[in-house]
């Protein structure tokens, strides 16, 4: 019985013990199962979430992409606003440029003839709304640059005051009318190296050191010689070496000088008829005394005096017999050079400063303006050319430039000769030119005279012997001399 009861122990211990492993493993199957049933649910919520964040996203893209196509619709608009508005300012300038032809379709024409000395010399088309300046525009045109004009009115109207009226203001209903052109420059040549060689058959110097008689030197051009004169007259006892001369129209002016005392300068001025030499004129004075001042003549009519010591320039006028203060230079200038280009342009070259320093500068001066004006020549250089401290002659070298030889008292001259370029008017070009020779002697007259056949000559201050440079069609300065020319009146 004993037995029995022991194992009955031990089976009730065993049974528990299964009973407790049963219960828990039913735990542990509880426990796995809510833990299943946790994580599915997580999941679920996972997984909901994301579908509402891609659902989130999805309506941002969509935002995002009704945004883009808003803007980008936006943009088009305004391009096309844009586009329409040009359109539009296309279209009204379309319309006021045809408004305004048509206006000038409907405004009429008138004729204006243009008279010089009483004929038509042209005519030319208008609208009657056009300033009266036009008037001006198409005369510049049609006479040049340089040369400056009025128009006058049948009633004596300048139209020069008038500028800026309309052309019916001043010639209401007409279909044409006439201005006559008033030239206000001189009466200057319009070829004046050919009437130069026309107006001069001989060319005259004085001769020093004659006690006091004064002799002359005259070269007779067509027959290439030279005769000479002595001449007893007070009227030229005035002139000495610091005068200036000058050839014109067959006659030697003289003026001005010293007696060599710098100081007391003379107003002295007279002419010698070189085809008739007993024939000897007092002319006007100068207005300025001078001293080492230059001359030029100016075919037909003028002679300009410039330099000295003051920066007037005297114009002289051969047929009226009158002198005048006619313009003002820049700078005083000695012994400068004078020569005129393009039959209308005066320059100045060079010369000698008050302080006796030479110049480098050069000035010009339009002498077909009713005011005459002088300014600075702003020229280049070539080839480090520059202006040296001589005195230069000038002579043609073709229709826009000129040679300008270098010239000194003796026969150390080693300054180069210059080709002054004006094919550029604003802005000449100075460069070095070879002329295969060189000029020793003083130069009282600063140009070689055109004398035909493309032939220049020059005459320097006789010494004991004469000669003259001469620049053929080559070119090239040759020397020629005469050296029995002066017996007759040395002896």
């Amino acid at each position: 019985m004993g037995v029995c009861t022991s194992t009955k122990k031990k089976d009730v211990k065993a049974n528990t013990k299964i009973e407790e492993k049963k219960d828990k493993e039913k735990e542990k199957e509880n426990a796995d199962s809510l833990d299943g049933s946790k994580s599915d649910k997580e999941s679920k919520d996972e997984k909901e979430k994301d579908e509402e964040k891609k659902e989130e996203k999805k309506e941002e893209n969509k935002d995002s992409n009704f945004s883009e196509e808003s803007d980008k619709d936006s943009s088009n608009e305004n391009k096309n606003k844009k586009k329409e508005k040009e359109k539009e300012k296309e279209k009204s300038k379309n319309n006021d440029k045809k408004e305004e032809e048509d206006e000038d379709n409907d405004t009429p024409d008138i004729t204006i003839n243009y008279l010089n000395n009483g004929k038509t010399e042209f005519q030319q088309v208008f609208k009657t709304n056009d300033n009266i300046s036009s008037l001006f525009d198409i005369l510049l045109e049609k006479k040049g640059k340089y040369a400056e004009y009025d128009l006058i009115t049948n009633k004596h109207l300048s139209l020069s005051t008038q500028l800026n009226e309309k052309i019916d203001s001043i010639f209401p209903e007409e279909e044409s009318a006439n201005v006559s052109m008033k030239y206000l420059g001189l009466d200057i040549s319009n070829d004046i190296k050919s009437d130069y060689e026309k107006l001069n058959k001989v060319l005259g110097l004085p001769l020093f050191d004659l006690g006091q008689n004064i002799g002359l030197l005259i070269f007779h051009i067509n027959e290439k010689n030279f005769t000479t004169e002595i001449i007893k007259n007070n009227k030229l006892s005035k002139f000495n070496h610091l005068s200036s001369i000058c050839n014109a129209n067959n006659n030697l002016y003289l003026s001005g000088g010293d007696n060599n005392d710098r100081s007391k300068p003379t107003n002295f001025f007279t002419s010698v008829d070189l085809l008739n030499i007993d024939s000897i004129n007092e002319l006007p004075i100068l207005n300025i005394a001078r001293s080492w001042h230059s001359m030029i003549f100016i075919p037909k009519k003028y002679i300009y005096i410039v330099g000295g010591n003051t920066n007037d320039v005297e114009l002289y006028d051969i047929y009226k017999k009158s002198i005048i203060i006619d313009s003002k230079m820049n700078e005083i200038r000695n012994e400068s050079t004078l020569f005129i280009m393009n039959n209308s342009m005066l320059y100045s070259f060079c010369g000698l400063s008050s302080d006796g320093s030479f110049l480098s500068t050069v000035e010009r001066c339009n002498l077909r303006q009713k005011e005459r004006k002088w300014s600075y020549v702003n020229y280049s250089t070539a080839d480090n050319t520059l202006f040296e401290e001589c005195f230069y002659i000038g002579c043609f070298f073709s229709e826009t430039s000129l040679i300008l030889f270098s010239a000194n008292e003796d026969e150390s001259n080693e300054f180069a000769n210059i080709l002054f370029d004006l094919e550029y008017e604003d802005n000449p070009t100075l460069v070095y030119y070879e002329s295969g020779g060189k000029i020793v002697d003083v130069v009282p007259e600063k140009t070689f005279h055109p004398i035909g056949q493309n032939t220049f000559v020059m005459i320097p201050l006789v010494g004991t012997k004469v000669k003259i440079y001469k620049v053929d069609d080559a070119l090239k300065l040759n020397v020629e001399e005469f050296p029995d020319v002066l017996k007759p009146i040395m002896e």
